[in-house]
């Protein structure tokens, strides 16, 4: 009897330590696949930002050129010629429908229905900033707000991540922002404005 309740004392022993083995181990796995899902999230999201980021420096570098070189002399390029730069570009392009203003309030664009709204910038700039996207924050003469050469949109994340660009009425946009709209639908378009 005395042995059977040794071999019993020892097995628990051996068994709870075992338990505390497996456990440690299984949270040094689960620890190890988070680690490593992060590091893939970074990985992708470097990636398409490096893509989009090129793309985006390639089509303005195009588009400011092509109108500096057939507009006007020789100049540096600065905040005012990209915004000449825009205004050419915004007029080749022109939207043929609806365009949004505060009179109007809701429209149909070219991507969906579009809205306005008027909050402070500040924070959604140094955000864009942060993922790479260089711009100048300015707001045009008609009060839409503008990041680089495009209209500062909020927008589904999920159908457009940021930095992507949209077409608006009030010319092509660019996805700085969401909001709770996005979930009830998601190809609203809600357009920052000074309005």
């Amino acid at each position: 009897m005395n042995t059977l309740a040794l071999n019993l004392g020892i097995f628990r022993i051996h068994f709870r330590f075992n338990r505390i083995i497996y456990k440690q181990i299984l949270v040094i796995i689960i620890l190890l696949m988070l680690i490593a899902e992060v590091l893939l999230l970074l990985d992708i999201g470097l990636i398409y930002n490096a893509r989009e980021r090129a793309r985006i420096q390639q089509r303005d570098a195009s588009v400011i050129s092509t109108y500096i070189v057939s507009q006007v002399p020789a100049v540096s390029i600065n905040a005012a010629n990209a915004k000449l730069a825009h205004e050419a570009t915004v007029e080749k392009n022109r939207w043929k429908g609806p365009v949004l203003s505060k009179r109007k309030g809701t429209i149909q664009g070219p991507s969906g229905k579009e809205t306005y709204y008027n909050l402070n910038m500040s924070v959604i700039v140094r955000m864009m900033k942060r993922r790479g996207f260089d711009y100048e924050y300015w707001v045009r003469d008609d009060g839409v707000k503008m990041f680089g050469d495009y209209v500062m949109v909020a927008a589904n994340l999920d159908r457009h991540p940021r930095g992507s660009l949209v077409e608006t009425s009030l010319g092509t946009g660019i996805v700085c922002d969401t909001g709770g709209f996005a979930k009830r639908n998601p190809t609203q378009l809600d357009i920052a404005t000074t309005w």
